[in-house]
Formats: structure tokens, C-alpha cells, sequence
């Protein structure tokens, strides 16, 4: 694999781990509104 190959790949793994990481958070947000939501507390 060549240096520039390898730079490539090393920012694919960086997109991908920001977008989960991303992705993850957004989920826990929502989860976290709708319990709220559920418990009366809307704004």
C-alpha cells in the first residue's frame, strides 16, 4: 500500500468513525426527547 493509499484509507476511517459517532448522538437525542416528551416536559 503506498503513502498516499494508506492517507486514503486513514481518512475514510475518520469519516466513518465521525459519522457514527454523529449518527449515535443524534439517536440518543431523539431517544432523550421522546422520553421526555412522554413525561410531560415539552417546551
Amino acid at each position: 500500500m503506498t503513502p498516499s493509499q494508506r492517507r486514503w484509507s486513514r481518512l475514510r476511517w475518520l469519516i466513518l468513525i465521525w459519522l457514527a459517532s454523529v449518527l449515535a448522538m443524534g439517536a440518543f437525542a431523539y431517544g432523550f426527547r421522546l422520553m421526555m416528551t412522554a413525561a410531560g416536559l415539552t417546551v
